[in-house]
């Protein structure tokens, strides 16, 4: 099977090379994703052997996965293996990721730091990755332990399926995602990972939770908009209807109009209402779009 590895990177001059060099021993090619470096991230690699994909600017983490996956269909590619450029990830695993799609078991190979239950990622992380990973089987129905791991392998089928919509570092469930709207086989198997091998992660971890969740959350009421939208509205209204039977209750009682409580009962039930509408709306529109998709 003719297997390519891509890594994207942005100025990961540093590991580049041993990455790209070692990774080079387990496939046919290497292609390095140069996302708007401003070091020697894309000189080292070339030196090293890989075949540079450059980006003028920094697109974001998806952007570089897209322009991966659109060279592995150019040349072809059986098995397209992603890592991370910084050193976490060990290429001389990469025959452990290609193995199940070699054996024709699956399209999608996750490698998963937390399938055996050992891992370096600090606990104030791992909470966040819980959460992530909680929404992230909650919307593609799939059962992963692991749904950020950046180191993955595709076979041919899965890289000509997956659609590619986001173009920053919420890539990883939006491609677990689209891989189970493409009825994709999804397996994991456990990897080593070296966390912050060189100084540190360049993202700040709540800015990426907070971007991740964003994207999963957009995703669901694309794809779930009765859930997304009509249950919180329910909530929203019965909240209202709450507080309207304390108004009911104090004028009763004391004969006085509570003004405060009443405009609070207004804006739940309005809002409910709205959320509400909103979803059965969107429901009625994806079904539509849905039957003509099929027609």
């Amino acid at each position: 099977m003719k297997i390519i590895a891509a890594l994207p990177a942005y100025n990961e001059e540093i590991a580049i090379g041993s990455i790209v060099l070692r990774a080079r021993k387990h496939v046919e090619k290497v292609i390095v994703v140069d996302d708007g470096s401003s070091d020697a991230t894309s000189k080292v690699a070339e030196l090293a052997g890989a075949e540079v994909v450059r980006h003028e600017t920094n697109m974001g983490k998806g952007a570089a996965l897209r322009d991966a996956f659109q060279r592995a269909i150019e040349l072809n590619a059986d098995v397209l293996v992603i890592l991370d450029a910084d050193g976490q990830h060990n290429p001389d695993e990469i025959p452990r990721l290609v193995a199940p799609i070699q054996k024709g078991e699956a399209d999608v190979v996750i490698g998963s730091r937390f399938l055996e239950g050992k891992h370096s990622v600090p606990k104030y992380r791992r909470i966040g990755q819980e959460v992530l990973t909680f929404m992230t089987n909650l919307i593609a129905k799939t059962k992963i332990t692991d749904s950020q791991s950046g180191f993955r392998a595709f076979s041919k089928k899965a890289t000509e399926s997956l659609e590619f919509k986001e173009v920053g570092i919420s890539i990883e469930s939006q491609m677990l995602h689209s891989a189970s709207n493409s009825k994709l086989r999804i397996k994991e198997v456990p990897i080593s990972c070296e966390y912050d091998v060189i100084k540190g992660s360049k993202l700040n971890p709540f800015h990426h939770g907070f971007s991740v969740v964003n994207a999963i959350l957009r995703i669901a009421g694309e794809r779930r908009p009765l859930l997304f939208f009509c249950v919180p509205g329910f909530v929203l209204v019965c909240i209202g209807m709450f507080f309207g039977i304390r108004v009911v209750s104090i004028f009763k009682d004391a004969g006085a109009f509570a003004i405060g409580t009443a405009v609070v009962t207004l804006l739940f039930v309005i809002v409910g209402v709205l959320s509400i509408f909103t979803g059965i709306m969107l429901h009625t529109i994806t079904g539509v779009l849905r039957k003509s998709y099929w027609r």
